[in-house]
């Protein structure tokens, strides 16, 4: 795949607007899990942005997956393909997570929606209340 100039800038608005999110996870009593899917660069600045702590997303989806939400995480963080994204919210939702919902993280995933919708999607699941 070639990289465009759009693209680049796109996958770029995902690291800084995630950024905030560990913080915000610790302050509400808990961890964030942060996955990242390393054959994005968008992803790679991720992990790279959280010195290694993010988790690359691997192997088959489902199983990896249902080994994250095991830990019961109080917010699972990703940049990833929409459906890897996907997968994974699936498999969360069996465990008792949605979409985060509340107005910071509505804020922080709307701030983390690249242009390009196709190629980059960042995501948050918090537990069900």
């Amino acid at each position: 795949m070639k990289a465009t100039r759009r693209g680049v800038l796109a996958g770029g608005l995902a690291v800084p607007a995630l950024a905030g999110v560990p913080r915000l996870a610790r302050a509400r009593g808990g961890e964030a899990v942060l996955l990242h899917d390393p054959s994005l660069a968008a992803g790679r600045r991720f992990a790279q942005a959280h010195r290694g702590e993010a988790l690359p997303i691997e192997g088959d989806r489902i199983r990896f997956a249902r080994a994250v939400f095991a830990k019961r995480p109080a917010f699972v963080v990703g940049v990833s393909r929409p459906a890897d994204a996907l997968l994974i919210e699936d498999v969360g939702r069996e465990a008792g997570y949605a979409p985060a919902d509340d107005k910071t993280m509505r804020e922080l995933i709307e701030a983390a929606q690249p242009l390009d919708r196709g190629l980059v999607l960042g995501w948050v699941l918090a537990p069900e209340v």
